[in-house]
């Protein structure tokens, strides 16, 4: 018996030390504001809304400069959504100003893409982002950015974070 459990773990763990593992991923989104009233059509309705982002990313795999290597790639994404009609709203910044078309919300690229267990490392818009994947729901999960002054933890509201390293 002693001697399948080997045979058997050995068999498991021998295909990641061949292949190594695949890339990480990061996806998913969170509100990080709570349910606001906010007229984004100018039409005098102050419809329920909340602010959200959302991650979509995947590390390198391979090496650069070799066969079979493909870069990471990763952005991302500012919504506003509709809490009423589940939403996602792209003119929402019209209700800020007199501008005429909807302003873009993404994508905004990440840069220096690291997964480690359920936590993804990145750099965007020159600060260095931190997130952490606690499970399901948004409960457990965390975002930290880092401004280069202060780490600042985001307060989350609603959503869902995965962070993985996916099989080769």
């Amino acid at each position: 018996m002693k001697t399948l459990m080997v045979v058997t773990s050995l068999l498991l763990l021998v295909p990641s030390l061949l292949f190594g593992a695949g890339p990480g991923e990061i996806s998913g989104a969170v509100a990080y504001t709570d349910i606001l009233r906010f007229d984004y059509t100018k039409d005098g309705i102050r419809n329920r809304v909340q602010f959200w982002l959302e991650f979509k990313g995947k590390t390198a795999v391979g090496v650069a400069g070799e066969p079979g290597y493909v870069p990471e790639e990763g952005a991302i994404f500012y919504y506003l959504l509709d809490v009423d009609n589940n939403k996602k709203v792209t003119n929402w910044l019209m209700g800020f100003s007199m501008v005429s078309e909807p302003a873009p919300s993404g994508p905004y690229p990440m840069k220096n893409l690291v997964i480690d267990g359920n936590t993804a490392r990145f750099e965007a818009f020159n600060r260095k982002w931190t997130v952490v994947d606690g499970g399901p729901g948004f409960e457990k999960d965390t975002v930290l950015v880092d401004d280069g002054f202060k780490p600042k933890p985001m307060k989350l509201y609603s959503g869902d974070l995965n962070v993985f390293r996916a099989r080769p």
